[in-house]
Formats: structure tokens, sequence, C-alpha cells
């Protein structure tokens, strides 16, 4: 279903990234969730960037139309062409970051593995549905689905962040494979494959699928998320990282001789 970002983001129902939160910590999704956390939250410089690749390569004709490169901001001359900018109805970014999405542009339409999957297909569809388990609306997102049912993600890494060795720990680190398995359940599409293109040049780019155990895991991970926010709502308690008491901790095995 193609609807526009306010009407997605706007929408209850609860995302991949609203699942890894309450994982971390249910009092930090419900700030960000219900008390307007996440629109106080500014995002980072590479955060950013990452947005402008994304719109560059998935959908270049709107970034045509959102965004104006503008002059630097610490002259009289830049912050007049980008307030008009912004008169405009379009947002002013930098030459340099410009630059930068032009360049991951160019190595992904440069890398025919890529090509075989942006040839067609539709960018940005949401999907919604409600939990069977625990009657929660559920939402997601998805960046790319090509004509063969395939889910491709597009995600931009530090330098060195495309190889396989770094992609994995990223995979574990951000739970990547709960959105692998929350998209594929969302959508109902066959194969999920992450396009990985690093934000420096050259660019280098990664493509990978996960294995059967990564994608086990993730729906494991994601069912206990669900539940977990079930349990919150129903008791109306969103607990943070403080207990009952305090806790014990241990040093990691790398602080010790």
């Amino acid at each position: 279903m193609t609807v526009s970002e306010v009407d997605y983001f706007s929408d209850p129902g609860y995302s991949q990234s609203d699942m890894k939160q309450a994982l971390e910590s249910p009092e930090l999704l419900y700030w960000m969730k219900h008390q307007g956390g996440r629109a106080e939250r500014k995002p980072s410089p590479q955060m950013i960037e990452g947005t402008l690749a994304h719109c560059f390569i998935l959908e270049p004709d709107k970034f045509e139309s959102t965004y104006q490169v503008c002059g630097p901001r610490n002259t009289k001359a830049g912050k007049e062409e980008a307030q008009q900018a912004i008169n405009n109805g379009r947002q002013p970014i930098t030459l340099a970051q410009y630059e930068k999405a032009l360049g991951m542009n160019h190595a992904v339409n440069g890398d025919l593995l890529c090509n075989t999957f942006f040839i067609d297909g539709l960018a940005e569809q949401s999907f919604f549905a409600e939990d069977d388990s625990t009657a929660l609306p559920m939402k997601a997102r998805l960046d790319w689905i090509s004509p063969d049912e395939t889910i491709v993600d597009l995600k931009t890494v530090a330098a060195g962040g495309a190889s396989p060795a770094n992609f994995a720990k990223q995979v574990a680190t951000f739970s990547y494979h709960l959105q692998c398995a929350h998209y594929l359940e969302m959508s109902q599409m066959k194969r999920f494959v992450f396009v990985v293109v690093e934000r420096e040049p050259p660019h280098q780019i990664g493509i990978y699928r996960l294995d059967d155990d990564a994608i086990a895991e993730g729906r494991y991970l994601r069912r206990k998320a669900l539940d977990l926010i079930a349990n919150c709502r129903t008791f109306n308690n969103w607990p943070g990282h403080t207990p009952m008491e305090p806790q014990t901790l241990s040093l990691p095995s790398w602080a010790f001789k």
C-alpha cells in the first residue's frame, strides 16, 4: 500500500523499531511513541545522510522535489538561499550532503546485482495488520519490493561496514533479524535481502540474506516484543532499567588481566 510518510508515522500501529525499543526498555518505548519523544530527538548527521541516500536511490523524482542544494549557512547568501528553499516547500541541504548521496546512488546503480533488484518494483510500501495473539495494531514500511516478491532493505553504513563480518555484527547489534522477520510476516513476501552501501568513497556494497537460524531468532524476538508491549498496555506499566532493588554488576571479561 502506498501512503505518505506522514500518514504512516501517525498510524498508532507498532513498528519493528517500536519492538526493538520495547526489548531495550518499555519505558523508552512509551516515551518515544506515546509521549512525543521521537519528535524531540534530532537526527544525527549519519541518519540524515541515510535518509538522503534512501530518497536519491529509491525515489529520485521525490528527491528532486523535496531537497535543494544551498550555500553554506554561515554566509548571508547561504542563509537567504536556505530560507527561500524552505518557503518553497523544499528542505535545504549542503553540497557535501548532495555529493555523498549522489556517490552512493552511483555505486548502487553501477552494481550489476543491485540492478537486478531495482530495475522494477515499488518503493516505500506500507503494511498494516493486527497481531492474532495480542490484538495489537502493527505496521511496517518496506524500502523496496521487487516483482518476484523480494523485500530489499537499503542500509547505509560507515566505511568498512559493508563487509560480511562487520555487517553480521550490525545485524546482531541492531536486531536487523527482527526487522527481517517482521517485514516477511507483515507482507507475506518470499525473500528478504539487505543492500548495504558505505557512506564514504568508494562506497563499497554488500548484498546479504539471513540464514534460517537468524530469521527464526528474529521471529522469536518479534513475538517476545509484542507480548511484552501487550502486557505493558494491559497493566499500564512500562518499566525501565530500575528494578525494585539494586542490581549486581560484573565486569566484562576484557576488564580482567
